[in-house]
């Protein structure tokens, strides 16, 4: 399920980054699916960068100090609900730049 996962977030980036919305709608519709089943999909982008942040894994350029921010996501962070437990499926892998 994560396979698919990411690639329905590849896909929702990749047309995001052309300006093509058409298909904003499906992509709702797509994540309300998978939240349905107990998926939790998030999108860290434009996020505050900090090094103490557990669900995500950051490359960064070169040493930066000041304000850090996602600046790219290469794959989203991913929770999975199981009854009233909520764990950790997939780390996001993201860029952090200084803004």
């Amino acid at each position: 399920m994560l396979a698919i996962i990411n690639q329905v977030f590849e896909l929702e980036q990749k047309l995001q980054s052309k300006g093509d919305l058409s298909a904003e709608r499906n992509f709702k519709r797509i994540f309300h699916e998978l939240e349905e089943m107990g998926y939790q999909v998030i999108n860290p982008l434009n996020r505050k960068y900090s090094e103490t942040d557990t669900d995500i894994e950051a490359t960064l350029p070169t040493i930066l100090t000041g304000d850090l921010r996602v600046t790219r996501v290469l794959k989203p962070v991913i929770y999975q609900r199981r009854n009233a437990e909520t764990s950790l499926l997939q780390k996001g892998i993201v860029i952090v730049e200084a803004v």
